[in-house]
């Protein structure tokens, strides 16, 4: 049986978006989706839909006075269960003056009414603000701006896309942090994203991303409540008048909806407010079909009916009895948002080194350029299949990554204030190809470097493991072969490779290979006379990518040089 949507792993992942979801991975290399959030991404942070619905019944019932049928509290959770449309018989069952824990049909009741939350939101209470529910039962600001909750695979990734400028522009309808707590995590103080939770938010002045939050943001709440407060979105009509008082808001995200595709990731779309934008932003400029990459695509196990009639809005007179199966077929990407968004981020660090292996001044024509990519996606693969990809695991491939272009750029490994991550370009890829700065960068050299790495890997010449980057002699990657290992670092210029000397990172003495972008300082060492791991002395090899380029067209002879210049 093919895996579903929770049990998909992540090289099964990589295999879709190298086939039918090519398209889709592609664009989003190239900066094309809008990124749609929503609950379904903090699931396994934040209370979900169900919870909160129990938490409003309990928080009533709590304080229903006992033997008052004249009670506010006791009035307003009735209305509450009214919402979910009970039977007589479920409401004789539910005893308003016992703990709704005692209920027997508490849980079927709960499930009602997340389809009915916004309903069940805007019940009032007697003496209280309209929002008093959402406030002070549901307590936004200290369920969703709690500062103990820590970011998910899904927040951590999403903050990296963000960071390698392929997310420009994502748009959430949660009321959590986690996101921004991601992205804090990864950069530190460095200024990425403009978080816009009101219209006035907007006016901010621009960074290299932005996050667009129409329901409201706790975080922002709970700092500043006489502000943002009231945008916080969450009662019926609320949602149905978006967007008064949120026009600049909504016109930004119909503009979005109409230029750029879109990706939801744990969104269902069941609110009218998010129906409504995309209808609007269809009368404006239509998506037409056939399209590829699809206009839009959802991270599900399947599409549901709010969903289907999304699509069916957009698509509008290309939604046919005949089109509408390939429509809904290429629309859903067949895995949760925490398989597929690891998947897609490895997707496009390879897909950029791809791209930047064919700006090296000397680079491999044709179907030799072909055989470094492909080694590149060797080397990816490997890193798929070697993490578990939980919240832990994703932290670590991040700060690797993290420490691998550091050491590459400046020889030295991440400062606390730098967070932990460092991207190989902070820009899509079409950005990059004409840039002459990048050009000189060293990475495409680099980028030629790994993938020689994955060719032997793949050739079954050396296995590949990660150093812990804590570590003080920390390395790009170790490789393993049948005469020993070797740790291997990569240097862009001259000056990293002297700070890696000069930190202690590489000595002397090291069993080590330092990987050139460019030329080679005059006192490397190089051609030596034994290989690696044989007995005898231990010393570090030195090679320089772009001098092999420049004298080598074919790949084989080029991993052979490589080969011969580190003594692997």
């Amino acid at each position: 049986m093919p895996p579903t949507a929770a049990t998909i792993t992540i090289p099964e992942m990589l295999t879709l978006l190298d086939g039918p979801h090519v398209g889709l991975a592609e664009a989003v290399a190239h900066d094309h989706y809008a990124l749609w959030l929503g609950s379904g991404i903090s699931l396994n942070r934040l209370p979900g839909l169900r919870a909160v619905t129990k938490k409003v019944i309990g928080f009533l019932q709590s304080r229903v006075e006992l033997g008052n049928p004249a009670c506010r509290f006791r009035d307003a959770l009735g209305r509450v269960l009214a919402v979910a449309g009970p039977t007589k018989d479920e409401l004789a069952r539910c005893d308003l003056d016992a703990d709704p824990a005692t209920w027997p049909d508490l849980d079927v009741i709960a499930g009602r009414l997340v389809n009915q939350y916004a309903q069940m939101l805007n019940v009032e209470v007697d003496g209280e603000p309209q929002d008093y529910l959402l406030w002070e039962a549901v307590d936004v600001p200290n369920t969703y701006a709690d500062p103990g909750k820590e970011p998910d695979v899904e927040h951590l990734c999403v903050a990296t896309l963000i960071v390698e400028g392929v997310a420009s522009e994502v748009v959430s309808a949660n009321w959590d942090g986690l996101v921004e707590k991601a992205l804090a995590e990864l950069v530190g103080a460095a200024l990425v994203m403009r978080t816009h939770a009101d219209s006035m938010d907007l006016r901010q002045t621009p960074l290299r991303a932005n996050l667009y939050k129409f329901h409201g943001c706790a975080v922002k709440a709970k700092a500043d409540p006489a502000r943002y407060r009231e945008a916080l979105i969450g009662r019926q009509p609320q949602v149905t008048a978006f967007p008064h008082p949120a026009a600049p808001m909504r016109n930004c995200l119909v503009g979005l909806a109409t230029t750029r595709h879109t990706l939801m990731l744990g969104l269902s779309a069941q609110d009218a407010d998010i129906q409504d934008l995309f209808v609007a932003g269809a009368k404006d400029m239509a998506w037409g079909w056939p399209c590829d990459p699809p206009a839009y695509a959802f991270s599900e196990q399947a599409l549901g009916l709010n969903q289907e009639a999304l699509l069916q809005n957009v698509y509008g007179a290309a939604y046919k009895p005949y089109t509408r199966a390939a429509i809904k077929e290429q629309a859903l990407v067949r895995a949760y948002a925490s398989r597929l968004l690891p998947a897609l981020l490895l997707h496009v660090l390879t897909t950029k080194a791809r791209f930047l292996a064919d700006l090296a001044e000397a680079r491999l024509p044709g179907p030799e350029g072909a055989r470094i990519a492909a080694g590149l996606a060797r080397l990816r693969d490997e890193i798929a299949s070697s993490n578990a990809w939980d919240d832990g695991s994703t932290k670590s491939f991040l700060r690797r990554v993290g420490y691998v272009m550091s050491l590459l750029h400046m020889g030295r490994g991440r400062r606390p204030s730098e967070g932990i991550y460092k991207p190989i370009t902070s820009t899509p890829v079409q950005q990059f190809m004409d840039d002459a700065d990048v050009r000189a960068s060293g990475l495409p050299e680099a980028s030629v470097g790994a993938g020689l790495l994955g060719m032997g890997l793949e050739a079954g010449d050396w296995s590949i493991t990660s150093d812990d980057p804590v570590l003080p002699k920390a390395a790009a990657a170790v490789l393993k072969s049948g005469t020993g290992s070797a740790r291997i670092y990569f240097s862009a210029t001259a000056e990293s490779a002297i700070q890696l000397r000069a930190l202690g990172i590489v000595e002397d003495k090291d069993d080590a290979i330092i990987v050139h972008s460019s030329a080679l300082p005059p006192t490397s060492v190089r051609s030596p006379s034994g290989s690696f791991g044989r007995r005898g002395k231990t010393w570090v090899r030195e090679v320089s990518i772009g001098a092999l380029l420049a004298s080598n067209r074919d790949a084989d002879m080029l991993m052979v040089r490589f080969r011969e210049e580190t003594a692997l």
